[in-house]
């Protein structure tokens, strides 16, 4: 297995200053994506990357892609720089490197998997956000007629990336914050092997969130409509699969 990391970028500097010391660590090369950061935002994070002394990769954006976009745009230049897996890992400080060695061990046992992590919190998550991921959850499990995918939010993952950007070639998930839960589903529609490891999750007190209320409660909304609707078509199929699940 080859691999690299994924580190999708907007306006995180703070965050990733202290984040980079520990991915250095890691010893991997990075592929860090900007997502058309404000241009102080940019220099500050060329310079951190020039003094780093690591093996990375900067891919910049024209324009804003959102999250969505930018994990695409990482994968694509992973697959193309020949890593066949890539570890995904936000910017802004809320997955904790320590548990790094659980997502690639796994991803090792099952190559053709995506591996994700499966989030435990702690007091700093949101009674909105923790009872709105069960909702998510529901829905997620309606459009698969599963429950083999136990977390759709959390993008602390390995991708394997030759079928997953061939997945992504297919179908293109949303680029924004639907990107996610959607690449999941559609990846148990294809029968991608989805796997889970516990991780702890925290959301920093001097973190900046780039969700946007009601254009993203917009997109998830329109995306969980196209993906219910998605799952009727495929309704025989997914049936099949779980009759056969059950006689074997």
């Amino acid at each position: 297995m080859k691999l690299c990391l994924v580190v999708p970028h907007y306006d995180h500097v703070a965050q990733f200053r202290k984040l980079l010391p520990a991915l250095l660590d890691t010893r991997l090369p990075i592929v860090i994506v900007d997502d058309a950061s404000p241009a102080g935002a940019v220099a500050e994070l060329e310079r951190l990357l020039g003094e780093s002394g690591g093996e990375i990769t900067l891919v910049r954006h024209g324009e804003n892609l959102g999250k969505g976009g930018a994990v695409t745009s990482g994968l694509r230049k992973s697959h193309e720089l020949g890593y066949s897996h890539a570890l995904q890992i936000d910017a802004d400080g809320q997955h904790d490197v320590a548990y790094f060695d659980n997502l690639r061990g796994l991803a090792e046992e099952h190559p053709d998997a995506i591996v994700c992590g499966e989030p435990v919190f702690d007091e700093s998550i949101s009674k909105l956000r923790y009872y709105g991921r069960y909702l998510t959850h529901a829905l997620i499990w309606l459009e698969t007629l599963s429950m083999e995918i136990r977390d759709a939010m959390c993008g602390f993952r390995v991708y394997p990336t030759g079928p997953v950007v061939a997945l992504i070639d297919r179908k293109a998930p949303g680029r924004r914050m639907a990107f996610d839960p959607e690449l999941l589903v559609r990846a148990s529609w294809a029968g991608i092997p989805i796997r889970y490891t516990p991780v702890e999750v925290r959301y920093p007190e001097d973190g900046a969130s780039h969700f946007h209320y009601l254009r993203d409660n917009a997109i998830i909304t329109w995306m969980h409509t196209r993906l219910v609707v998605g799952m009727l078509i495929r309704l025989p199929m997914l049936l099949w699969r779980k009759a056969r699940g059950r006689s074997s």
